[in-house]
C-alpha cells in the first residue's frame, strides 16, 4: 500500500527529471542565453528572443520570453509570459504569470497566483504545492508530494499522489491516484523552521462545497502504518541530519576507493578525461545529457528486442530457445546496466572532483613532488569539496546533476580520443 501511494510522485518527478535533462542541459549546440548570479530581474517590456537559463539565488521574471525559460533558485518568482516551456526548480516557487506550454516544476513548495495561465499541464514533484483562485491550467494536472491545495481551474483531469489534498475550485476531468489514509495513524512531516515554510496538513481528501468535479473522484485512501505519534523538530531533525551525513560521508569513501583504483589502473584515462573536462565543459555536459537519453531510452528498447528475438526463436524450435535467448539477453543488459550506472554514479564524480582537487593543490604546494600519492591527495582534496557543495540544499542538487552530465561526456570523449589515435609506423617513429 506504501508504494501505491508513491505512484503519482515517481510519474511527476520522472516527468520533471526529463523535462530538465531534456529542456534544462541540452547541447550547446543549440542557441540559448545564460544569466547567473546572486539576484538576478529580468524586468516588465524587456524580450528575450530565444531560450533563457537562469539560476542563483532569488529569480524575478516579469518580461516576455520567446522560447523555454529554465529557472533554478532559492526563491523564484515568474510573473511575466513564456512562450515556450517552464522548467522551474528550487525551494520557494511562485508561477503568476503566462505559460503557452507546459510548466515543470520541482522544490520545496509551487504556488500558482491568480494571474497564472497555463496552457497546457503542470507537472510538480515536492512538498507542497497550491493552485490560487483565479489560475488555470489548459489541460491536465499531475502532482506527486507530501500536500496539495486545489483552488483554481484546470480544465481535464487531476493525477495525484499525496497525503493530504484540499479540492475547492473546478475541474473539468476526473480526479485520479491515491491519497493518505486520515483514519490511519501517520506520521506528518515536520519542516524546519525557516523562511516560506509552510503549515503541514493532515492526511485525507477534503472536497469543499465550492468545488466543481466535473468527472469522477476515483481515489485510494492508503493505509500507512506508523503508530507512532506525530514527530517534533526535536526527534525528527536529528534524524534526517545523521542520515544526511551518513550518506554524504559514504559517497566520500566510496569515490576515494574508486577514484584510487582508477588513478591505479587506468591512470591515462583519467588524464584525459579531466583534461576534456577542463577544456571543453560545455561540450563534455552537452554529450553527457545525449548519453544520458539514449541509455534510459535505448535499455528498454533493447530489452524490447531480446523478447522479439526470444518469442521468434522459441517458435522456430518450439519453445526450446525462449529461455536461453531471454536468459543470455537479460544478463548482457543487466552487465551492460550496471556497469553504465557505476561510471554515472561514481566515476563522473571521481572525474570532476580529481581536477579540482589537482588544481587546488598545485596552487597550495606547487613543489610537491610528482606520483600516485600527490594525485591522490588531489583526488581527495576534490572529492571532498564535491561533497560540501553537495550537501548545500538545492544548489547541490543541481550541482550534483552538472557534474554527473560533464564527467560522463568527458569519460566519452576520452575514449574516443583513445581508439581516434593512429598508431605511430616504424617509419614515422625513426
Amino acid at each position: 500500500m506504501k508504494n501505491r501511494r508513491r505512484t503519482g510522485l515517481l510519474l511527476a518527478s520522472a516527468i520533471v527529471m526529463a523535462a530538465v535533462l531534456i529542456f534544462g542541459l541540452v547541447p550547446p549546440a543549440l542557441a540559448a542565453e545564460f544569466r547567473s548570479g546572486d539576484t538576478i530581474e529580468i524586468r516588465e517590456g524587456e524580450v528575450i528572443d530565444d531560450d533563457l537559463f537562469i539560476s542563483g539565488n532569488r529569480i524575478e521574471v516579469y518580461g516576455t520570453i520567446k522560447g523555454d525559460l529554465i529557472i533554478s533558485a532559492v526563491e523564484a518568482i515568474f510573473s511575466g509570459e513564456v512562450e515556450g516551456n517552464l522548467v522551474i526548480l528550487g525551494q520557494d516557487l511562485e508561477a503568476n504569470g503566462v505559460v503557452k506550454g507546459s510548466l515543470y516544476g520541482l522544490g520545496y513548495s509551487l504556488t500558482l497566483g491568480p494571474e497564472a495561465k497555463v496552457a497546457r499541464n503542470v507537472y510538480f514533484a515536492g512538498f507542497d504545492l497550491m493552485t490560487e483562485d483565479g489560475s488555470t491550467i489548459g489541460r491536465g494536472l499531475y502532482v506527486g508530494g507530501y500536500q496539495a491545495s486545489l483552488d483554481g481551474e484546470i480544465a481535464n483531469d487531476v493525477s495525484i499522489g499525496v497525503a493530504a489534498l484540499g479540492v475547492s475550485g473546478s475541474i473539468g476531468g476526473d480526479v485520479v491516484g491515491t491519497v493518505g489514509d486520515p483514519d490511519s495513524s501517520f506520521n506528518v512531516p515536520v519542516m524546519p523552521d525557516f523562511p516560506g515554510a509552510v503549515e503541514v496538513e493532515r492526511p485525507g481528501l477534503n472536497v469543499s462545497d465550492m468545488a466543481q468535479i466535473e468527472g469522477d473522484v476515483d481515489v485510494t485512501y492508503t493505509e500507512v502504518d506508523f503508530d507512532a505519534p506525530l514527530p517534533t523538530p526535536r526527534n525528527i531533525i536529528p534524524s534526517l541530519i545523521s542520515e544526511f551525513i551518513v550518506n554524504r560521508v559514504g559517497e566520500f569513501i566510496a569515490l576515494l576507493i574508486v577514484g584510487g583504483l582508477f588513478l591505479r589502473i587506468w591512470p591515462a584515462t583519467m588524464e584525459r578525461a579531466q583534461q576534456e573536462v577542463y577544456r571543453r565543459p560545455l561540450n563534455s555536459a552537452g554529450w553527457g545529457c545525449l548519453i544520458t537519453l539514449i541509455f534510459f531510452i535505448g535499455v528498454p528498447l533493447a530489452f524490447m528486442l531480446v523478447l522479439l528475438v526470444a518469442i521468434i526463436g522459441g517458435v522456430f524450435t518450439f519453445g526450446q530457445l525462449f529461455n536461453d535467448i531471454m536468459g543470455l539477453g537479460s544478463a548482457v543488459l543487466t552487465l551492460i546496466s550496471t556497469s553504465f550506472l557505476t561510471i554515472f554514479s561514481l566515476v563522473t564524480k571521481v572525474v570532476v572532483g580529481y581536477l579540482g582537487g589537482r588544481m587546488i593543490l598545485k596552487q597550495l604546494a606547487p613543489k610537491m613532488t610528482p606520483g600516485y600519492w600527490t594525485e591522490f591527495a588531489g583526488l581527495a582534496l576534490g572529492v571532498f569539496l564535491y561533497e560540501v557543495v553537495r550537501a548545500i540544499p538545492v544548489l547541490g542538487w543541481f550541482f550534483g546533476i552538472v557534474v554527473i552530465l560533464v564527467g560522463l561526456g568527458a569519460i566519452y570523449l576520452a575514449l574516443r580520443t583513445r581508439e581516434l589515435a593512429e598508431p605511430v609506423t616504424s617509419e614515422e617513429a625513426a
